[in-house]
């Protein structure tokens, strides 16, 4: 096993030059204070095989062996992004602050860091809060008013996730619409073959609205029926709800050829990683967003950053079963400070002051993993 010895200022500058010289997969064997710095030893991962002493390799000893390693590595990896955030806090406190604040928000670890390496140098910590509203007010995409899909009309699916809300909100649009156009102009089709009882809900719906309701089993009939409705002003479609990795999931891009247009519906009290999902399984080509269920939703700041994210534009926000009260066009500076504000609330789930070193290593060991899996290492 071939040992180096690097010397650098700090932790971090020590990690890039190993990273640079043997490889991602480098494992650091030690760490300790050095006059210019700090002194780390590191070998390259595939040094670190052990011989086998008979004719017949040992593999299970050797993997045994690094796994071990491979852990220890992990483990001061961690440790060292620890010391780096904590140097980090002392040397640039309001770029630290803004990550701080973002991350308890639940905002995620992407955009976090970029928006923090891109905060101007200078500013103290107030000022950079208000510089990071500014921008994810600016950076949040939101439906042009004039581009309103109500007053439009045209053909729209409502797609999602199970229980994010699509039937409810189906309604709400549609009770607009006929304030818009009429009841004699709207007609709702049920398309949820799936859930037990979806259609007769939105038979209520359409007998108090006055409008007709179509039932089609599956796009086949839907393609059918889209002809024969042709002169409504507005078509409303409620979509079968699936998980996100279920892969009926991607049934609803099928409806772009039938000149439907998607509206994806997220529930904004999902988690993070379940919203990412929606957005990738089921926003792919979509027109716009529907975010709903505000008023369950403390910390909305995950929907918020999807949406930054993946640049799709948010048609209406939606908090409550009043039908069609609890239907709004979205505001960015309300939803942008509700979700700063929900990273100030005092929950089991906060961090304190001692956690965010800890914090840090973790999120720098999932960067690890992911930048592994982005090429292939592993």
């Amino acid at each position: 096993m071939s040992v180096q010895i690097f010397v650098a200022a700090n932790a971090r500058e020590g990690l890039a030059r190993i990273r640079r010289e043997l490889g991602d997969d480098a494992v650091v064997l030690s760490t300790r204070p050095h006059p210019q710095g700090v002194e780390l030893l590191a070998s390259a991962y595939g040094e670190l095989a052990v011989p086998a002493v008979s004719e017949t390799p040992d593999t299970a000893g050797s993997s045994r062996i690094l796994n071990e390693l491979s852990r220890l590595r992990g483990m001061l990896q961690n440790q060292l992004a620890g010391f780096a955030w904590g140097a980090a806090r002392r040397r640039d406190p309001a770029r630290v602050a803004v990550m701080q604040t973002l991350f308890a928000a639940g905002f995620g670890s992407a955009l976090a860091r970029t928006l923090a390496a891109r905060l101007p140098r200078g500013l103290d910590t107030d000022a950079a809060q208000r510089w990071l509203r500014q921008v994810l007010i600016r950076n949040l995409p939101l439906l042009r008013r004039e581009a309103d899909l109500l007053a439009q009309g045209g053909r729209y699916a409502l797609v999602g996730s199970t229980g994010s809300g699509k039937t409810t909100t189906l309604a709400k649009l549609a009770a607009r619409g006929v304030d818009a156009h009429g009841a004699g102009e709207v007609a709702l089709v049920a398309a949820d073959a799936y859930r037990i009882g979806a259609a007769a809900q939105l038979t209520v719906v359409a007998e108090l609205l006055g409008v007709a309701l179509h039932e089609v089993r599956d796009q086949t009939q839907l393609a059918q029926l889209l002809p024969q409705l042709a002169a409504k002003k507005l078509v409303l479609i409620d979509t079968a709800g699936f998980a996100p990795t279920d892969p009926r999931s991607r049934e609803g891009q099928a409806l772009d050829a039938l000149g439907v247009r998607r509206l994806l519906v997220i529930s904004a009290s999902q988690q993070g990683a379940a919203i990412e999902q929606a957005m990738t399984h089921f926003g792919l080509g979509a027109a716009a967003c529907i975010l709903t269920k505000l008023d369950e939703t403390p910390q909305p700041g995950a929907a918020l950053d999807s949406l930054i994210r993946h640049r799709l534009p948010l048609a209406y926000i939606s908090g409550g079963q009043r039908v069609p009260e609890d239907l709004h066009a979205p505001n960015a500076a309300y939803l942008i400070d509700r979700a700063l504000k929900g990273g100030q609330l005092a929950t089991p789930y906060a961090l304190e002051a001692g956690d965010w070193p800890l914090f840090a290593g973790v999120e720098a060991e999932r960067a690890e993993r992911r930048t592994q899996k982005g090429t292939g290492a592993g």
